[in-house]
C-alpha cells in the first residue's frame, strides 16, 4: 500500500475514533479524547495536557505521568507523527486544501511557537490553570463532534479559516505548542526522512509537497523538530530517492542542499 494511501486510511480511523464514545458509551476499545484517554484500557494522555495540570497543581500525579510514557516513546521512536498521522485538526486541514484558496507568501518556520510553550507553562504555573488545554483546538474539535457545536466553536474556525487562507500548516508550525512539545522530544527520534541526490533532477517536487515547509532531509534543528514524519516527501519524489530510515541522523548536514531555499 501505498504511504498517502496508508497514512489516510489512518487518519480516518483517527477521526472515527472519535465517534466511538458517542456512538458506544461503554466499550472496551476507546473512551476519552484526544487529550485524556483509555485506548484498549491503557491510559494515554497528551504530554502538554499532563505537564500543564501538574504545573497547574504544582505536584506531578504519577498516575498521569505514566499516561505519558506511551506518547513520548512512540515520539522518541516515530517522531512526530501524532500530528501528521493522528491528530484530527491535521485531518481537517487537509481537507479544506480541497477548496481552493489565496495563494499567499510561505511564512518560514521559526521559535515562536517554542516560545509560546514556554511562557504558556509559566503562565499556567503562576495561575494554576491549564490554559492551553482548556483552549486547546483538538479538544473543541473533540468536545464538537461529541456534544454539538458552541461558542467555542468560534476559535475553531478562526483556526480554520487561517489555514485555508494561509495553508502550509500555519497553526503547526507557527504557534502550536501541543506540536512544539512534541518537537523537541521527536529531535532525537529513531525514523528519520533520509534523502540522497544521486541521480535527482532538483525538480523540488518533494519540498513543495511538504505542507510543514520542512527541507526533506534537512538537518537543520527546526526542520528536525518541524517534520512530523508524514511522508508526503516520499510520495512525491518520482526517482524514489526519499526514504524512510533508521540510520543515525547525518553529521555533515543535508544531502539536499539544492532544497535550502525551498524550505526557507
Amino acid at each position: 500500500m501505498q504511504i498517502m494511501k496508508l497514512r489516510k486510511w489512518i487518519q480516518i480511523a483517527a477521526f472515527v475514533l472519535m465517534l466511538i464514545p458517542v456512538l458506544w458509551p461503554i466499550n472496551p476499545v476507546w473512551l476519552g479524547s484526544y487529550i485524556s484517554a483509555q485506548l484498549a484500557g491503557v491510559a494515554l494522555t497528551d504530554p502538554l495536557a499532563a505537564l500543564e495540570v501538574s504545573l497547574a497543581a504544582k505536584q506531578i500525579g504519577w498516575p498521569l505521568a505514566w499516561s505519558v510514557v506511551p506518547l513520548l516513546l512512540s515520539a522518541l521512536l516515530l517522531g512526530r507523527i501524532f500530528c501528521g498521522w493522528i491528530c484530527p485538526l491535521n485531518t481537517l486541514f487537509e481537507l479544506i486544501y480541497l477548496i481552493k484558496s489565496p495563494r499567499n507568501s510561505i511564512v518560514p518556520n521559526g521559535w515562536l511557537p517554542y516560545r509560546l510553550l514556554v511562557v504558556l507553562l509559566f503562565v499556567d504555573w503562576i495561575m494554576g490553570v491549564p490554559l492551553f488545554t482548556l483552549l486547546s483546538p483538538v479538544g473543541i474539535l473533540n468536545r464538537g463532534v461529541a456534544f454539538g457545536a458552541g461558542i467555542e466553536l468560534v476559535v475553531l474556525l478562526t483556526i480554520v479559516a487561517a489555514e485555508w487562507f494561509y495553508r502550509k500548516k500555519i497553526w503547526c508550525r507557527m504557534i502550536c505548542p501541543a506540536g512544539a512539545l512534541y518537537g523537541i522530544v521527536s529531535r532525537w527520534r529513531k525514523l528519520r526522512i533520509a534523502a540522497g541526490t544521486d541521480g535527482c533532477e532538483q525538480c523540488r517536487c518533494c519540498a513543495d509537497a511538504c505542507t510543514m515547509n520542512v527541507k526533506p532531509g534537512g538537518t537543520a534543528l527546526l526542520d528536525q523538530m518541524a517534520c512530523t514524519n508524514c511522508g508526503a516527501c516520499i510520495a512525491a519524489c518520482p526517482r524514489k530517492k526519499i526514504s524512510f530510515s533508521w540510520k543515525k541522523r547525518q553529521k555533515r548536514g543535508s544531502k539536499c542542499e539544492h532544497f535550502e531555499d525551498a524550505a526557507g
